[in-house]
């Protein structure tokens, strides 16, 4: 996984594979991250192409792990691979899951901290 800030966002850049190994590069480098609270990360999985679920217990890792630390995490543009793996979870009625950046501040659960950070 590949991380940077542009834009004020934390831009997440997982590799194609999320299995095990693609799982655990994943977990290894949220610590990488500084944290600044009611910072938001973007997690891009456009070029996700497999999922199973050592890479979906990753992804849940990442989520709880910004969450902990007062920051929003966000998946953007997800693949179809990744978004069938979201539904049959179930996931998806858990994670907020977008198509474009534009679409974090009409999601009517942003808070007011978040929007003048």
């Amino acid at each position: 996984m590949e991380w940077q800030e542009l834009n004020g966002y934390v831009w997440l850049q997982p590799q194609t594979r999320l299995d095990s190994q693609g799982g655990l590069f994943l977990k290894e480098q949220l610590v990488n991250i500084p944290i600044e609270p009611h910072k938001i990360w973007v997690m891009n999985l456009a070029t996700v192409d497999f999922m199973d679920s050592s890479g979906l217990g990753a992804v849940v890792t990442a989520v709880k792990f910004a969450r902990s630390k007062g920051c929003r995490l966000v998946m953007c543009r997800p693949s179809a691979t990744a978004r069938l793996v979201f539904e049959i979870t179930q996931l998806d009625r858990v994670f907020e899951i977008i198509e474009n950046i534009e679409e974090i501040f009409s999601n009517s659960s942003i808070s007011e901290e978040l929007l003048s950070a």
